[in-house]
């Protein structure tokens, strides 16, 4: 069945799998890493693995060119808040996804 329904969607042409469509530009691109990461995280934190370790896991090498601000000094506090956050996984990921893109616009309006 599976299989079915996935070789139908393979043969519609969906907006979505089209290659017309636009992709995310790389801000919009961290912004959504970010928030799916904060999404995870939430569940991490409520399954029990210790905040130590998740930092651990969204540590950058910051000597790399090609590491984003985003994830250099923006992941350890979406991990950090995500073990503090009390509603849902879904709402946080809103939650970091909006603050992202807001400081992204600011960021770019203010150069």
């Amino acid at each position: 069945m599976h299989g079915t329904a996935f070789a139908l969607l393979m043969t519609i042409n969906l907006p979505f799998l089209s290659t017309e469509h636009q992709s995310l530009n790389a801000q919009q691109q961290e912004c959504f890493a970010a928030s799916m990461i904060g999404y995870d995280y939430v569940i991490n934190s409520r399954a029990g693995l210790p905040i130590e370790k998740a930092l651990n896991t969204v540590s950058v090498d910051e000597t790399s060119n090609i590491v984003r601000d985003t994830y250099k000094y923006y992941l350890p506090i979406v991990v950090t808040n995500a073990y503090q956050w009390r509603n849902s996984p879904h709402m946080y990921a809103i939650k970091v996804m909006h603050a992202c893109s807001f400081n992204q616009g600011s960021q770019s309006s203010s150069h």
